[in-house]
């Protein structure tokens, strides 16, 4: 027959996990209303940024932060995006939005290296197969006046936060693609460099 004190640990067990076990629900509950909540607002985004694309024209000059400058696509890993202006590398209102082109880098077909940023599993996710990626993969940007311009990848690596020189300018047509890493983690980043296909800036 178990003691006063035995049966007196063994309720403060049961109730602790009783605690825990709601707790972790509690949590499970919230990270899935914050996810699905996410999504249907970045749907929103995506809906409204491919307006102001299909409306801009043949826009040019100077973008400000949250126009559209350009669309990308990634036939590999099935992305097909419009691409919004973000203010600096801290701009995560604009990143929230999809792929994100980083102010007073390259812009598509443009000399340099044009920085793009996008999440893996938050919103709408747009770089969460961007690890795919291998060597000799296509991208398709389309640059605000309606250029084409097919960038091949180069190289991927797994970078620490603080290793900016990937978004430095550089000589060539470059795309630098970023995004963080591992999955669910924003401990490392995913760097994604592709370079222009010489001789011809369109796709057919």
């Amino acid at each position: 027959m178990r003691s006063r004190a035995a049966r007196i640990i063994v309720r403060a067990i049961g109730a602790f996990r009783k605690i825990l076990f709601l707790g972790l629900a509690g949590i499970l509950a919230f990270a899935l209303v914050r996810y699905f909540a996410q999504n249907r607002e970045a749907e929103g985004f995506a809906k409204e940024l491919a307006l102001h694309w299909e409306g801009q024209g043949s826009s040019s000059g100077p973008a400000s932060p949250g126009d559209v400058v350009g669309w990308i696509e990634i036939p590999r890993i099935g992305l097909s995006a419009p691409v919004v202006e973000m203010a600096n590398v801290d701009d995560r209102e604009n990143l929230n939005k999809g792929p994100a082109h980083l102010m007073g880098t390259a812009y598509p077909g443009e000399e340099g290296n044009c920085v793009i940023a996008g999440h893996r599993t938050t919103y709408s996710r747009p770089f969460f197969r961007l690890d795919e990626l291998s060597e000799g993969d296509a991208v398709v940007l389309t640059g605000r006046g309606g250029s084409k311009h097919t960038y091949l990848v180069r190289w991927k690596r797994i970078v620490d936060p603080d290793e900016v020189w990937v978004m430095e300018k550089t000589g060539g047509v470059v795309l630098t693609m970023i995004a963080c890493h591992p999955l669910f983690s924003a401990r490392k980043r995913l760097v994604v460099r592709a370079e222009a296909v010489k001789g011809t800036d369109a796709v057919e």
